[in-house]
């Protein structure tokens, strides 16, 4: 004997059907063809529109605990939320407000609301620089927030 071990069927690399590796290879190619497709086309959500303008906006909760919101700007009130109302918007801004609170910033600083292209909302706090797509949490959500831009255009 020579020392070597014997060869055995059991020892051959396994066999891949040709096919198999066609497939496989067409997959990963569609896969990547299909992200940098995605990746080149996705719309830019961060610029603003040109006919809406950024609106500055103040949350103020009441002794009642419905939330008063003002015009930033002009400090003059654009509705009242009643406490059982808009939970949506109202967990968003509780989130948001935490966050400040976190870092150590006001509560009362205003947030932005900002039109972006493709009827996009986008509510941002400049004092962290968090900014949310509204958008992303359906219509129903993100129109709690656009109706604050059409009660401001009615007392503008």
């Amino acid at each position: 004997m020579s020392g070597a071990a014997p060869y055995h069927d059991d020892d051959a690399p396994p066999h891949v059907p040709r096919w198999a590796v066609i497939a496989a290879g067409c997959l990963m190619l569609g896969t990547v063809a299909l992200a940098t497709i995605s990746r080149l086309t996705t719309p830019d959500y961060s610029l603003p529109a040109a006919t809406a303008p950024i609106m500055a906006v103040r949350f103020i909760q009441t002794e009642a605990q419905a939330l008063l919101v003002q015009n930033a700007a002009t400090g003059k009130p654009i509705t009242t939320i009643a406490p059982s109302a808009d939970a949506f918007l109202r967990t968003t801004l509780r989130t948001m407000i935490e966050a400040r609170l976190a870092d150590g910033f006001s509560r009362t600083a205003p947030f932005l609301l900002i039109p972006a292209a493709h009827h996009v909302l986008i509510l941002d706090d400049p004092t962290t620089g968090e900014h949310i797509d509204l958008q992303a949490f359906g219509p129903s959500n993100s129109g709690q927030f656009k109706a604050l831009m059409l009660h401001n255009g009615d007392r503008s």
